[in-house]
């Protein structure tokens, strides 16, 4: 370790105000990628990735830019070899766009920091044809024995040589580049070590990140300004432990600044990390993944956003993350020509769907940075489906369930739905919903408050009106904190999640005082009729809405 400590200056720096962190994948629009370069291409591209931040009245403090998967360089590498993009282009004319884009965002107030992936594959520098996807970057020819296969070739963390090759990548860029602090990505993936030894090598992943830790120090104290760390890791303490993260020897150790947590999941455990962090100046800040959410709610509508974020504030969090909610706004990307956002929406690509998806962007980063702004918006709490967000191949499918041994983060693999109803109805199938609205404090401003249920027949996946009954025929008894519910009524409209589509939901009304802020028991158990023979029945998703006047 370098004998450089961390200072008042740096204590500062980490107590900075985040309402919310703006990861931006750089990369996930075409914005550099086109053969086009120049003055007027770089005007254009700064418009686009400028206007999230300047849209009004938005609550972003902290903007972390991800230049790709983290094997070839979008910057003059000495340690990696460099994009056969378009980056050279950009050089030959005198600009460098991940310079541009730093000094852009700083201009604008934020903090800036570079996000690196970690153990990216390799399909960062292969967008064009005839390339295939996974052909490999030179050092993984020259390594073969550094390398794991898992979907793609990924470099193994116990040898020295990979530890010593990521530390001069991010030694590199922190020299290069004028940022605020680093961030590494374990999201993008997780997967260091062959599965069924991530914990046995904690101690060696925890030695690396003293390795980075220390670099940053020094460089800080040469630039005479702190340069930070920060860490984004599984959402609960035994998803790290599972994946080889030693989160907390890190803590103890003040090996990082800051940790986000969680990725593609509603269930990040802030407590537990606030617990293990209080006598720690290091900040905790969950994430939401808009493109790889949980099975059933990729693009997540607004209200689900104000009740994810709505859950996390009561946990006393630093603030939020996000990342791949990154459009621009209409008019910057009609001037770059770029295939739209709402394209994963499902949405028609004109005007109407891209001004719509567009605002509400912008609504969720002019909310969910403070409980104050997400007080009384519509909201939707739901349970958590395991799986989903990426191919099966990643993460299993929620209906072909098996239990991942490469990697914890992302796979939702202790969500509880689909849950099994008990064929006979002996017993409820229990859940537990967390709702942060108090909606007892002013019951006036409560315009409706209901519980919507899908079930499905799990021998075939069908839907509610397929198999052996139509879920009119199925009677359900459903409890709340063990307070009976009346009986529901369906309503019509698609129901989706992965390889599943329902016809309608379940819908039951219920009065506000049978709600308790936190955790509520639902219970949900077959009661009178149901079809013969009797098909297991399934709940796939439930959802509490909370409708505000």
């Amino acid at each position: 370790m370098t004998d450089v400590k961390r200072t008042p200056e740096h204590i500062e720096a980490v107590n900075r105000r985040r309402r919310i962190i703006f990861q931006d994948d750089v990369l996930a629009n075409s914005v550099f990628r086109s053969k086009e370069v120049g003055r007027e291409r770089m005007e254009q591209a700064i418009d686009f990735y400028m206007s999230r931040l300047d849209a009004a009245d938005n609550q972003i403090d902290s903007v972390w830019h991800e230049w790709g998967e983290g094997n070839t360089a979008k910057w003059p590498s000495k340690v990696l070899p460099r994009t056969e993009e378009v980056f050279p282009q950009w050089w030959a004319v005198g600009m460098d766009p991940i310079e541009v884009l730093l000094e852009e965002t700083r201009k604008r107030g934020r903090e800036v920091f570079f996000s690196y992936r970690i153990n990216g594959s390799d399909n960062d520098r292969l967008f064009d044809p005839p390339h295939p996807l996974d052909a490999p970057i030179p050092l993984k020819e020259e390594h073969p024995d550094w390398l794991f296969h898992k979907w793609h070739v990924y470099w193994d963390f116990s040898f020295d040589g990979v530890r010593d090759l990521k530390l001069r990548v991010l030694r590199e860029v922190a020299e290069m580049y004028d940022y605020d602090g680093i961030s590494i990505d374990f999201a993008r993936v997780p997967v260091l070590f062959p599965e069924g030894q991530q914990w046995e090598q904690r101690d060696v992943l925890t030695g690396f990140m003293r390795q980075v830790r220390s670099a940053l120090l020094e460089i800080g104290s040469l630039r005479g300004r702190p340069y930070l760390l920060a860490a984004r890791v599984p959402e609960d303490l035994p998803g790290c432990h599972f994946d080889g993260m030693d989160i907390e020897a890190w803590i103890r150790e003040e090996l990082v600044d800051i940790l986000v947590v969680g990725a593609r999941t509603a269930n990040a455990d802030v407590a537990a990390f606030r617990h293990v962090t209080a006598a720690t100046p290091v900040k905790v800040y969950p994430s939401w993944d808009d493109h790889h959410s949980s099975d059933g709610y990729r693009h997540p509508s607004l209200e689900i956003w104000r009740g994810v974020c709505a859950n996390w504030w009561r946990h006393n969090p630093d603030g939020m993350h996000t990342f791949n909610l990154t459009m621009g706004s209409p008019e910057a990307e009609r001037n770059l020509e770029i295939t739209p956002a709402p394209r994963h929406r499902g949405g028609e690509i004109d005007g109407v769907a891209v001004q719509s998806a567009w605002e509400s962007q912008c609504s969720v980063y002019r909310e969910i940075g403070s409980t104050e702004t997400l007080r009384e918006g519509n909201k939707i709490f739901f349970v958590e489906r395991r799986g989903g967000g990426h191919d099966q191949e990643v993460v299993p499918d929620p209906n072909q369930w098996y239990t991942p041994r490469h990697m914890y983060f992302q796979t939702n693999m202790q969500a509880p739905l689909p849950a099994h109803l008990v064929g006979d109805g002996s017993a409820d199938t229990l859940l537990r919903l967390e709702v942060a609205d108090d909606v007892n404090e002013r019951p006036d401003n409560i315009d409706r408050i209901e519980l919507r249920l899908a079930l499905s027949f799990a021998a075939t996946g069908a839907s509610t009106e397929k198999g052996n009954g139509t879920v009119q025929e199925i009677d359900v008894e459903v409890r709340i904190n063990n307070l009976l519910l009346g009986d529901p009524y369906p309503e019509r409209g698609t129901v989706t999640a992965l390889n599943v589509t329902f016809d309608h939901w379940l819908v039951f009304s219920m009065p506000s005082r049978h709600l308790a802020v936190g955790t509520n028991l639902v219970g949900v158990r077959l009661s009178g009729k149901h079809p013969e023979p009797c098909s297991p029945v399934r709940i796939e998703k439930l959802e509490l809405h909370v409708c505000y006047k």
